[in-house]
Order: C-alpha cells, then structure tokens, then sequence
C-alpha cells in the first residue's frame, strides 16, 4: 500500500468524524467499510476505551493535553509533516490517535520499503517542506517554481522566454504581455499554489485579474482557446473578468460552474467548508450544481448545496475583505470565523465543547496584526477563553472554570 493510499483513509475517517464528506467521498468510505478489518478499526477508533489504551503515558486522559503533545511531536519530525498538514482540517483527539493507531497500523506493513530513504533523500524531503511555505508554480512538465519577494520586479528565469513577470506590492504574475509566438498550439496549464498565510495576484492572459487566498489551488491556461475561457479553483479567489462576448469565463469547482462574460465575484470552496459559496459584487453570474442553475444579482451569495442552490442578500465588503489583509465577520458561526484564521495564521483549534462552534460573532481581525491579540480580545469581550500555544488554539468556557 502506498503512502497516498493511507492517508486518503486517513482523510476519510477525519472527514467522516467532522461531518465533511461529500457525496463522492462519502461512496468511498462505504466502499472501505466494506472490508471487516477497516470497518473493525473505525469502530476501535470510536470506542473511549480504546482510544485511552493508546495514551499510556498519561495518567488521565485529557483531550487538551494530548492533543498539544501530539502538535509537539509533529513539529519534531519531519517525516510526519504531511501528516499535520492533512490534520489541520480537523481540530480534535480524534486525528491524534488516529495518526499513532493507524498510520502505524499500516506503515508498519510497508516499514521496509520506506527505511531504506539514504541523507540525500531526506534533504531532498525537507527542501520540498521549505518549498510548501512558499507561493508555487506548478508547469507544464510538473516542474515546480516556488516564487519569493527578493526583488521590485522578479522575471521567473523559466517563464521570462514568454514574458511572464511578478511584480511585488501584492505580488502578481501577469501573463497580459505574452509572447504568443514562442508558445505551442496545444493549450498548457499553469498550476498556482497559494499556502497558508500567503495571497498571490495574477492577471490572466485575457487580462483578468485574479486574487487568491490562503490554502487555494488555481489552474488556468497560459492562453485561453478561441472559443472558451476556463479556470478550476480549490480554495478562494476574487475573479475581476474582462468582457468578451465571444468568450465566456467559466469558474470550475468541486460542486459547481460559474458561468460569466465580465463581472466581479468571489469564490470561496475549501474543502474543510461544508458548502461552496459564489458571491456577485458587480455584473451578473450564472451558477450551476448537478442540475440547478441560479442567476446571481449584485450583492447576492448562492451557497452550493447537494442538490440545490441557497441564494441569500450578503455584505459583499464583509466576504471580499481578505483581499485587504482582513478577516470581517458579520454575525457568523465561531467554526467558520476559526477556520479563516487557521488558514491565514497556520494554527490549529480545539474546542472543550462542540456546542461552541455554533456560537455566533460580529468583528474585525487585521492579518498583520498579532494573533494573540486578537485572542485576547475574544477572551475579555466573551464568557470564553482562548489560548494559544503551539499552534493549537484551545477555546474553552469560562463559566466551566
């Protein structure tokens, strides 16, 4: 069993417990579950006392603490940083044990084929953990280019034959100025990777200009086709399109199309969300999910759900606020509020209660400021306290103390 095989199932136990999986995800836990030896280990892994079997170390079990050492022994060894990166989706125990009990369970069958990694594989591995911190270029030969502010203007060495440049400020790539003549018939893909923490413009060569958050993933042509413009997003984006009546712009996502000639909107589809949501600033968008389409108004949010399409009014400056460096909520769920900030601020979060995350707040947080102080805010203007340390935030009730 190969290493992209274990931690899909560990991606499905987690999404399972979280109440995250789509549909399609869904048909493949049941497909896993259908074989006694993986439906037996979910089922130990929801039993209290098998899960406290696990933590011999500690004399008492304690969801808070277990969970800040299992953080601690992450950031010690590279070699389980992929890990941790699949457990930010899902901030509780659960993923702790999960980790130690399964991912040992199964790599324990493969111990011999992953030991025999030499020192030059290992730097070979770390670099390509220092690389993830970075904004990336994936190209047309997987080639990747990991993009860095050290100049005003920084020509990419592989891309400068074309004309492609970034510009700092908010960094940008255009591909405005292309030189058409040196590129192939065959349409080619640019994959652009934005990590935690970071945001990244580009002006597409039809001269739409895209904003993309935090932890989102754009794929998009180095030149649109004579007839269709199409891009697919996994994450958030800010879409300021250039009209062309002959050829529409299509947003591709994991549950939806946004079908548009020239407009602004935003995307926002992580997969840690349970719903997609397109937002209309200006200008006019069609969404479409399975078989429902909706035509959006200005200052109108569709929320992607199984089957069906919820159009509601919004404060389109509340939704587009990141692309200033903000996080604004307006009357919003704790969950959905923490899960902008584990993304911008690459932090985990722990609830004493998961009744908390229903608990709605209006505010402002500016990303350059300090976290903690932030969450020194929320702890002396609410009955809840927050606390971070490790890059875990634990959240808990005061009234409980």
């Amino acid at each position: 069993m190969d290493k992209d095989r274990i931690y899909t199932i560990l991606d499905l136990f987690l999404k399972s417990w979280s109440g995250t999986l789509t549909l399609p995800e869904k048909g493949k836990l049941n497909e896993l579950l259908a074989d006694p030896e993986w439906d037996q280990l979910k089922r130990d892994l929801e039993n209290d006392r098998f899960i406290m079997g696990r933590f011999k170390e500690h004399e008492k079990y304690n969801t808070v603490a277990d969970f800040s050492i299992f953080l601690k022994r992450i950031r010690r060894k590279q070699k389980l940083r992929r890990v941790n990166r699949r457990l930010r989706r899902v901030g509780y125990v659960a993923a702790c044990v999960l980790v130690f009990v399964t991912a040992g369970w199964l790599l324990s069958k493969e111990d011999s084929k992953f030991s025999s990694l030499g020192s030059k594989e290992n730097m070979v591995m770390e670099q390509q953990m220092a690389d993830r911190n970075s904004v990336r270029l994936v190209l047309p030969n997987n080639q990747v280019v990991a993009l860095s502010k050290k100049a005003e203007i920084i020509p990419i060495s592989h891309l400068d034959s074309i004309g492609v440049s970034r510009s700092s400020g908010m960094p940008t790539l255009d591909y405005s100025r292309l030189k058409n003549s040196v590129l192939s018939d065959s349409i080619q893909y640019h994959t652009l990777i934005v990590p935690t923490g970071k945001m990244q413009s580009l002006v597409l060569s039809d001269g739409t200009r895209v904003t993309v958050n935090a932890k989102s993933t754009l794929k998009y042509p180095v030149v649109f086709s004579d007839s269709l413009r199409e891009v697919y997003l996994e994450g958030e984006a800010l879409f300021e399109v250039t009209k062309d009546q002959g050829k529409p712009f299509i947003v591709s996502g994991k549950d939806f199309e946004v079908d548009v000639l020239g407009t602004v909107f935003n995307v926002m589809s992580y997969d840690e969300e349970p719903m997609s949501r397109i937002t209309l600033i200006e200008g006019n968008v069609r969404t479409t999910a399975g078989k429902v389409s909706v035509l959006l108004k200005p200052g109108e949010q569709a929320s992607i759900l199984p089957e069906q399409i919820h159009v509601e009014k919004v404060n389109t400056d509340a939704v587009v606020a990141w692309v200033d460096r903000k996080i604004t909520f307006d009357s919003e769920r704790l969950d959905l509020i923490m899960r902008k900030i584990c993304r911008w601020y690459n932090v985990q979060v722990l609830y004493e209660a998961p009744v908390m995350r229903e608990r709605c707040f209006t505010g402002a947080l500016l990303c350059d400021h300090p976290l903690e102080a932030f969450l020194e805010w929320m702890s002396t203007t609410t009955d809840m306290q927050f606390v971070l340390s490790d890059g875990l935030i634990t959240i808990k009730n005061i009234k409980n103390q």
